[in-house]
């Protein structure tokens, strides 16, 4: 047993100290009937403590993690400690309360319509700790839970581990290389927004005496330096939790955060010899020096060799991801042995991870979720467990207290106006401008984290500290509800012009934006281009955009392959497929069609951001989308079941500033080649759906080789006059087909054939569709086709994808004779005044 503060004990054979009032030293034990018999006292030592009546603790190692539960009190007859002063249930009840509580405000901020970030949350229940000890006492149950006596505060050791992993993951998904890709605006916001503040802050601080200089220098340029940062980790979070990071503004916010990240390194290094002694700041910079070369003239080439080395398609071994978590540890010790921020030295080590799969993408995919969602919560609230609230109450008396508080309010009023100007002078909207200054200006967990270094190393005092962290909470709920109020993300795809089929002239140009996922896709989105009908009057454009998920990175992008070659992620062989496919039709099949292709790299659950905004900047008439679902090659069964495009194709639905349309391919529609005719059904109930349909269907009848169907479903037993306004647009659009089979229709006409048949409830339509379910290889609908008709009386329940409508989903169901392949078609929603 090893004895921590005294060499004496009496298990070793030291003469016995006496029990009495054991039960109140601090350890927990219950002090009943302990004079008569102490036995049990010594064998309860298995647990990891015994205290001595002299006040010193015994430590065994290792010690008992936990509890036996109720066996403990049978087998000491009622004595015993409470369960959680073992370490484990301890560890764990401080997990659960903490995630409580954070996951209580994030989830009464969603439901009163507030974007407020988590990390705020995350704060706002470590104050809630915070006045729930000064009301409880010290002696309360929380006060035991959270700071237990004599022992290792393990959620506080976990906490920082945590944190440790967060900074590393800062760097691992930080791309210094965009600095050079980044537009001026961000680069000169991003510069100006450091270097204004620290400017002014330090000629103000040097305008003054000594005598007349409230704070140090040392605490001062690390709190003006810290204030006039603007980090790159958190911006990326804070525009994540506002749906914002895949929206024009967000994309510049993030490239001028990344550049005000690089310059405030910079800074930061650059302090280093400046404020410690000449030989002893020199001999720290060879040391800063020395570890930046082991990062990226040592680890960052041995792991471009594993990348290398690594087989096409497997994932990386654990052992290298093992060995790069005990690197980061490494790193951290490295730093606090130099007496610096030891998280700067896992975040180097993160920049020098090669970004993106394999490594990059592994690491975060395995770390970050449980880290920022379980653990790091446990370092944010024992943080603003060591603030004092009422700091606040003298600021404005206190000389030390109101010049922190006036150092802030400066520094964020000269970031604020700087990274309002500079992006104005660059053209940008003043309401864009506003909101760009407000998202540099919101400080959160990076900030904090050095702050609280600060204060463990005596440069800040407890009331600076706490002044500092609560301003980072009032920082981090006002700025983003600001944000919100001014910045409405639904906006920025609102059309001003009509766009979709029904209203072009068949001499119009078609421009589509084709929507790319994995392999498959290809060939059925080239089938559908060439069966289109294309010609020098009536052009098609086709804009071919590749969607790969962001992994391992905070910056989505954006590839145009006119203007740059790919080569970033796993898109790499990927695009190089979808792009070489596209331009051997364009080149061998089709030269008419216009193929223009785009990369998309993005979250899952943005990615209809890139689609609306890229369908928007090409003036788009149609956006052709992939059906979540992939048939085998003999098309029976089904291979994949993607919930992530299906969640894609409905957001896409929702906001998209054209007409829309989902292609479900389960038969092979090129028929060309073997010199036969490809048939295709437009099936036409009524509205602007049916009617967009219709016109695409109308466009693929001109083309050769297309044998076009119209079938009219038409209620049984009703009135077939034109009584409403769609009534008589659906009628416009039908005389043309209805005069297909009359004398001297036009050439292009001829493959047209027009039915009608009266229906007089689902299983009517049903037995139908099933009956025509062979003599077809493309069926095209509307979504809305036969809502609230005749057509669809009794089986709208059955309808299993809302996306295809009632009859789309019927025609596309496994349970349908034929494996036809079927495009349903969406009319363009909206149209902004």
């Amino acid at each position: 047993m090893e004895t921590l503060g005294n060499t004496s004990d009496p298990i070793n054979g030291l003469p016995e100290p006496d029990f009495k009032g054991v039960g109140s030293s601090g350890s927990g034990l219950d002090n009943v009937g302990l004079e008569g018999d102490v036995s049990w006292v010594y064998e309860m030592a298995w647990y990891g403590e015994a205290v001595r009546a002299d006040g010193y603790v015994c430590e065994e190692h290792p010690a008992k993690l936990s509890s036996d539960g109720v066996w403990e009190k049978l087998i000491y007859e009622g004595h015993g400690i409470r369960f959680w002063h073992y370490r484990l249930p301890n560890l764990e009840l401080v997990i659960l309360i903490v995630f409580i509580l954070w996951q209580f405000f994030n989830i009464l901020f969603r439901k009163m319509g507030l974007k407020i970030p988590k990390f705020t949350s995350m704060m706002l229940a470590g104050l809630l700790l915070n006045v729930l000890l000064i009301i409880s006492g010290n002696t309360s149950v929380i006060q035991e839970l959270l700071f237990p006596k004599n022992r290792v505060d393990i959620p506080g050791c976990l906490g920082s581990f945590a944190f440790m992993i967060f900074w590393f993951l800062k760097g691992v998904k930080m791309d210094v290389k965009r600095i050079l890709k980044a537009e001026a605006k961000a680069r000169v916001t991003g510069v100006a927004a450091v270097i204004f503040p620290i400017l002014v802050g330090a000629a103000i601080y040097m305008s003054k005496t000594v005598s007349e200089r409230t704070l140090l220098a040392k605490p001062y340029h690390h709190l003006l330096l810290m204030e006039s940062l603007t980090s790159f980790s958190g911006i990326a979070r804070l525009l994540r939790d506002l749906d914002m990071n895949h929206s024009s503004l967000g994309r510049v916010a993030l490239s001028a955060a990344l550049v005000s990240d690089m310059v405030g390194l910079s800074f930061m290094l650059a302090l280093i010899p400046y404020l410690t002694p000449s030989a002893i700041g020199i001999f720290l910079l060879i040391e800063v020096f020395f570890y930046l070369f082991l990062c990226f003239g040592v680890a960052r080439p041995i792991m471009l060799k594993i990348i290398k080395r690594k087989r096409e398609g497997r994932p990386i071994d654990d052992k290298y991801i093992y060995g790069i978590i005990i690197m980061v540890c490494l790193a951290c010790m490295y730093w606090h042995d130099i007496d610096q921020f030891p998280a700067l030295g896992a975040f180097i080590f993160g920049l020098a991870i090669p970004n993106g799969p394999p490594i990059g993408s592994e690491l975060v995919e395995r770390l970050e979720s449980f880290n920022f969602g379980l653990i790091l919560p446990l370092f944010v609230t024992s943080s603003m467990l060591r603030t004092d609230i009422s700091a606040w109450k003298d600021c404005f008396s206190e000389d030390r207290k109101f010049a922190v508080a006036s150092l802030i309010v400066l520094v964020f009023l000269l970031k604020l106006s700087v990274t309002v100007i500079v992006p104005y002078l660059y053209k940008m909207p003043l309401r864009d401008s506003v909101v760009l200054s407000l998202i540099m200006c919101n400080k959160g967990i990076i900030e904090l984290s050095f702050y609280l270094f600060l204060y463990s190393g005596q440069l800040l005092t407890r009331d600076t500290f706490s002044i500092l962290a609560l301003s980072i909470v009032l920082n981090s709920f006002i700025i983003p509800m600001t944000i919100g109020f001014l910045y409405d993300p639904t906006k920025q795809f609102l059309c001003y012009q009509t766009r979709n089929l029904a209203i072009m002239k068949n001499t119009g140009e078609l421009k589509t934006l084709v929507c790319i996922h994995r392999p498959d896709h290809i060939s059925s989105m080239i089938n559908l281009l060439e069966a289109s009908y294309q010609s020098e009057e009536s052009p098609l454009t086709c804009y071919v955009l590749h969607l790969v998920e962001l992994q391992g990175q905070d910056v989505p992008t954006l590839i145009s392959h006119k203007v740059q070659k790919l080569g970033v992620g796993t898109g790499k062989t990927y695009s190089e497929n979808v792009i070489l496919s596209f331009e051997h039709f364009h080149r061998y099949v089709c030269s008419s069609i216009s193929i223009d292709t785009f990369t998309c790299i993005a979250n899952p659950s943005h990615m209809q951001d890139d689609i609306c905004s890229l369908a928007l900047d090409k003036t788009a008439t149609l956006i052709i989308l992939p059906f979540h679902r992939t048939w085998s090659l003999d098309r029976t069964s089904i291979v994949s079941d993607s919930e992530m495009i299906r969640f894609l194709n409905f957001n896409v639905m929702k906001q998209a500033p054209c007409s829309v349309g989902i292609l479900i391919e389960r038969h092979l529609m090129k028929k060309q080649d073997l010199q036969e005719n490809l048939k295709v059904c437009a099936i036409f109930v009524g509205g602007k759906d049916d009617r967009e349909a219709l016109a695409f269907a109308k466009r693929m009848a001109r083309q050769e080789n297309v044998i076009l169907t119209v079938l009219r479903l038409l209620a049984a037993g009703k009135n077939r006059e034109t009584t409403g306004w769609d009534q008589m647009l659906d009628t416009v659009d039908l005389r043309e087909v209805m005069r297909s089979n009359e004398p001297g229709t036009l050439k292009e006409e001829v493959s047209t054939i027009y039915l009608e048949q009266e229906i007089a409830d689902g299983a009517d339509m049903s037995m139908l569709l099933r009956s025509m379910a062979f003599d077809y290889d493309l069926f095209i609908v509307g979504r809305t086709c036969g809502e609230n008709h005749e057509a669809t009386r009794g089986i709208e329940n059955w309808c299993e994808f809302e996306e295809l409508g009632v009859i789309g989903d019927f025609l596309a169901s496994p349970d349908f004779p034929s494996k036809t392949s079927v495009l349903v078609f969406q009319q363009q929603r909206t149209v902004s005044q």
